[in-house]
């Protein structure tokens, strides 16, 4: 029987800076914990985890907020073993300020250096980095662009090829997708129809309690102008598409003949990961992670 997850919420909570330091983020410090980290906590019963974002907040910090973008759920294990999902949205700060209690010993305002320096987390820096992206440019987007994990042999395979489901190796890949990408802070997955792309974010999407959305203008065959006009599309976020070869094959070769700048091999087979920074619905730079190896400082 699977251990139940522990269900909580939290935010990133910000304020504007004062003169040219841009805006300010929350941190507290657990004194049980000996970290530094966001404020969150478990949903009480009957509670959304947007509810829950804004009043944990408001109970560990003393300060309310206006509740704005989702910013992402991510899964991690508890110093216990158990696996607990968190979902963080921003917080603007409205009136309050921190006192003492039982939770939280301690608070600081940092701009976004400070954050990333005393924060025990990378996954907490990372929904930091992803919430100065959005104050910068709220149509900024940071999209995980993931090929299907294996299906087989085309040619091999009974009925209509959409309908091709993973191998069980291919199962294996989604799975191990899930247990990285589950770390970083992802607000919403999006596949081509087909199953095999599907499947292959699937057990993403439950870890994180996220829908998978299905996306015709994901489909195999798509051109290089088809492309970019989805990319326009998207709008904000940190957002995985699950989608074939050739349509990574056409994106990749269209951002590098327009010299959008990209570091590593050009490579994409299955379950592998292109990583992008989208601004005002346009490629502006990206990488390619590779198979779950992408570096904890850069995503």
């Amino acid at each position: 029987m699977a251990t139940p997850r522990v269900l909580a919420a939290g935010g990133v909570v910000y304020r504007e800076g004062f003169g040219n330091t841009g805006p300010q983020f929350l941190l507290v410090h657990r004194n049980r914990y000996h970290d530094w980290s966001l404020p969150k906590g478990k949903l009480d019963r009957g509670e959304s985890f947007e509810e829950a974002a804004a009043r944990e907040v408001r109970e560990e910090t003393g300060i309310k907020c206006n509740v704005g973008p989702f910013l992402g759920g991510v899964t991690y294990p508890t110093q216990r073993g158990r696996p607990k999902l968190v979902k963080y949205w921003m917080l603007e700060a409205v009136k309050g300020s921190f006192v003492p209690n039982l939770e939280v010993d301690n608070a600081e305002w940092v701009g976004i250096n400070g954050a990333k320096a005393l924060l025990t987390y990378n996954r907490d820096a990372r929904l930091i980095e992803r919430a100065q992206g959005l104050l910068e440019n709220p149509s900024s987007a940071r999209l995980y662009v993931v090929r299907n994990g294996n299906a087989g042999v085309r040619s091999k395979a009974k009925g209509p090829d959409k309908k091709r489901p993973l191998t069980g190796k291919g199962r294996e890949q989604a799975n191990q997708l899930a247990e990285f990408m589950a770390r970083h802070p992802v607000s919403k997955i999006v596949s081509s129809p087909a199953l095999r792309c599907v499947q292959t974010v699937e057990p993403l999407a439950a870890q994180l309690g996220i829908d998978v959305e299905t996306s015709k203008k994901l489909k195999e065959n798509m051109t290089a102008d088809d492309i970019r006009k989805y990319l326009k599309s998207i709008g904000s976020g940190a957002v995985v598409l699950a989608t074939h070869e050739n349509w990574v094959r056409s994106l990749i070769r269209d951002l590098d003949s327009r010299k959008v700048p990209l570091r590593g091999s050009r490579k994409w087979p299955r379950a592998s990961i292109w990583v992008l920074d989208l601004f005002d619905g346009k490629a502006r730079a990206g990488y390619y992670a590779g198979k779950g190896v992408i570096p904890s400082t850069e995503l």
